[in-house]
Parts: structure tokens; sequence; C-alpha cells
């Protein structure tokens, strides 16, 4: 079993927590669902995130889905970026939420070497509502 699929079990297990953070509270209401760590993978250390392309998009960042242990095989997901106006981020310095979406991939994770965990605050992020002056 090679590194990452070891790292990848932890964030499996992590995003499993978070996903079940607050369900059954009586007294405490969580407003949202946490259910995502969202990530990027590098296949060395000095490398351009891994990039996927889906329907005529492409984005570096991912969801888990599912891990084949023995395999080191992942399910992830797309996650699309956007900017402030909710249109699709097309730098990183843009990116303020990602977005989830249903497109899949298969990747062996012992072709990576290092992921890039973000903040699961960015899934689902609510745009700033912007009022026109009139």
């Amino acid at each position: 079993m090679c590194r990452l699929c070891e790292e990848m079990q932890e964030l499996w297990k992590e995003q499993q927590l978070l996903a079940e953070f607050g369900k059954g509270l009586r007294f405490i209401h969580v407003a949202d669902s946490i259910d995502t760590i969202p990530f990027m993978l590098h296949s060395s250390m000095q490398s351009a995130p891994f990039t996927a392309i889906s329907n005529g998009s492409s984005s570096p960042y991912f969801r888990l889905e599912k891990i084949e242990k023995e395999s080191c095989i992942a399910q992830l997901s797309l996650l699309q970026p956007v900017d402030l106006k909710g249109h699709p981020a097309l730098t990183d310095q843009d990116l303020y939420a990602l977005k989830k979406t249903s497109h899949c991939i298969l990747v062996n994770l012992c072709g990576f070497s290092t992921i890039s965990p973000l903040s699961h605050e960015l899934v689902g992020r609510p745009l700033p509502i912007i009022e026109s002056k009139k």
C-alpha cells in the first residue's frame, strides 16, 4: 500500500466524522451539513495539481467518494471552483467557493505523492449578496 493511500483513508475517516457531526442533537442545530473535505492531488512536491476534465470543464479540486483499500483506487467527484459572482473561477486567486458536481473519476492513488487539503468551508459557500446602486 502506498503512503498516499493511507493518508486518503484518514481523510475518508475525518470526512465521515464531519458528515455525522451534529446529527441527532436535540437542542443544538447545525445549519449546514458538512460532509466534504476538498483537496488537490500532486504527482510531486513541485508539480502543478492534477486536473481532471469532465463535460468541457476542468478542475483540480476533488471530494473523496469511495476508496478501495486493497487496490488504492479512489472514486473522486469534481468540485467546481467559482468566483464571487458565481462564475467559474479561472485562477486560484479568483476562487471563492467550491460547488459539488456529480462528475466522478477513478484514480490510482499510488500515482500521486501529495495531497493538499482545503477548508471545508469553501464547499457550498453562499455567494455574497451584492445590491445594485440605483
